[in-house]
């Protein structure tokens, strides 16, 4: 039998079981197991029955099936998935008919595994399948083999090849993507925002394997830019725990030690060697805590790719080099000798935090610095870890919030922000009692800072900043505001214009 035909099945009839459905072929197995109303586990083999699984739905949900001419429809309330009947091949559409996932070819047999071909829709694009140095994020143009197979769509979908073995992607064509693998055993995740696909995969069993990001001996501005493009290129990929270790840079130059240590303290499992941590790295345990609880229990890295947070922005895929540190500051890490660097910002207002200069975004602008460039997001609230207490940098004017993971009591605070027209209203939730000081950026001078009967008294200094006081800098144009707050106590404070 020629071997292109060796897989072509047919598909004979289909049996519910529940939220399995059982294809029953003239040649081999398969099975579409719904697990949520926008996840589906399908697996099929080519001859012979499929090893035993069983996998229950993580809710209660209904499932339709129909019986059509050429085809069998498998319905959520979110998905239509059509299966052929010649071939076996499948296409996935949203409730809506829009098109996400389509087999262009039945899978064949090659090379002791699998192949067959996806139809890659006009203008969507296609990030993951593991750490790369490449120039841009995007897969687009590449052949490469998948060190994690999870392939993210900008159509709004999510391909997890589970099996073992090696899968090899193929997506030099522009209208196809070739998938070659072991088996054929996948989940498809709908999103269909690159946050929601990473919740639903972060659902699977397993947690990400810790991987090592560089295994140089010796640090050099060669692996330290690849160590900074294979953990943002990671965390698009869910490989959300890289180990950087900063030993290779003992005896590295000054400024390469420098740069190496902005970056390396930017990393949750951090081995320091005798580089050290920088300050700021410091000042965000507070921060680190709440981000490493939601990778925990959403999936989510806590380094951000542009693609993850600004899925919509084309331009975002071309900067394997910036990240976002949570949902708050852009990071633009310098990794060549010298102090300067272009920074593509996304949209909405990026302030500077060590010039407090405010951009307006999208742009690409140019920073010369010793210092790592952060860039505050508007609307956000950035809580900075001091040694008397907490900062809570707040960047109108949009609102904002924050939740602080109390790790030793297991529950959160919280912090809001939320201006209106000639008012600015701050509320702390405190789990634990706490001195903080509220930093309001880009504020002009107020009238009065008081809740009710509570008036809180303006100093002159910023070193004489107490509890119940404010102080306005006027050459940074930004509001001071220090509060003690008991644990279990709600503390509210206006900014009156």
């Amino acid at each position: 039998m020629p071997q292109a035909l060796a897989a072509l099945a047919t598909l004979l009839s289909f049996a519910p079981h529940g939220n399995k459905v059982e294809l029953r072929l003239d040649r081999g197995s398969a099975e579409l197991v719904w697990l949520t109303p926008s996840t589906f586990h399908f697996r099929r083999v080519l001859d012979g029955p499929l090893r035993p699984l069983e996998e229950a739905p993580r809710e209660a949900f209904a499932m339709q099936t129909e019986d059509a001419a050429g085809e069998i429809h498998i319905r959520s309330r979110l998905l239509d998935v059509t299966v052929g009947k010649s071939g076996l091949m499948l296409r996935v559409r949203r409730a809506n008919g829009t098109p996400l996932l389509l087999d262009l070819t039945p899978p064949v047999s090659e090379a002791g595994g699998v192949v067959w071909e996806r139809q890659m829709l006009p203008d969507s694009d296609y990030f993951g399948l593991g750490p790369r140095t490449d120039p841009t994020l995007s897969l687009r143009g590449k052949s490469l083999a998948a060190d994690v197979p999870l392939l993210i769509s900008t159509t709004g979908y999510g391909e997890y090849h589970p099996g073992g073995g090696i899968y090899h992607f193929d997506f030099t064509r522009p209208d196809r993507y070739r998938v070659q693998g072991p088996e054929i055993d996948y989940y498809f995740y709908y999103g269909p925002t690159p946050k929601e696909i990473l919740e639903e995969h972060n659902l699977q069993p397993g947690r990400a394997d810790p991987w090592t990001v560089s295994s140089d001996r010796f640090g050099s501005w060669d692996s330290l830019k690849a160590s900074l493009l294979r953990i943002v290129s990671g965390a698009m990929s869910a490989a959300n725990a890289p180990m950087m270790n900063l030993a290779p840079y003992n005896s590295a130059p000054p400024e390469l030690q420098m740069r190496a240590r902005q970056l390396g303290s930017l990393v949750a499992r951090v081995s320091p060697g005798t580089v050290g941590l920088s300050g700021f790295r410091k000042q965000l345990d507070a921060f680190y805590g709440s981000y490493i609880a939601e990778l925990q229990d959403r999936g989510f890295p806590i380094w951000h790719p542009l693609p993850f947070q600004v899925p919509d922005d084309p331009e975002g895929a071309r900067h394997p080099d910036e990240f976002l540190l949570g949902d708050e500051m852009l990071i633009a890490p310098l990794y060549e000798p010298g102090d300067k660097r272009s920074v593509y910002l996304p949209r909405g207002i990026w302030t500077n935090l060590e010039t407090n200069q405010a951009t307006q975004g999208p742009a690409t602008i140019t920073v010369e610095t010793k210092l790592l460039p952060v860039f505050a997001r508007n609307g956000a609230i950035v809580p900075l870890d001091a040694p008397n207490g907490m900062a809570l940098h707040y960047f109108p004017k949009l609102g904002g919030e924050f939740f602080l993971l109390e790790g030793d009591i297991a529950d959160y605070s919280q912090v809001h922000a939320a201006p209106a027209l000639d008012i600015i209203r701050l509320e702390i939730e405190s789990k634990k009692e706490r001195d903080y000081q509220w930093v309001i950026h880009h504020a002009e001078k107020p009238a009065s800072v008081e809740f009710e009967d509570k008036k809180y008294r303006e100093v002159s200094r910023l070193e004489t900043l107490a509890d119940d006081c404010w102080f306005y800098d006027s050459a940074q144009k930004n509001l001071h505001v220090r509060v003690k707050v008991k644990a279990g106590q709600d503390s509210i404070i206006n900014i009156n214009y």
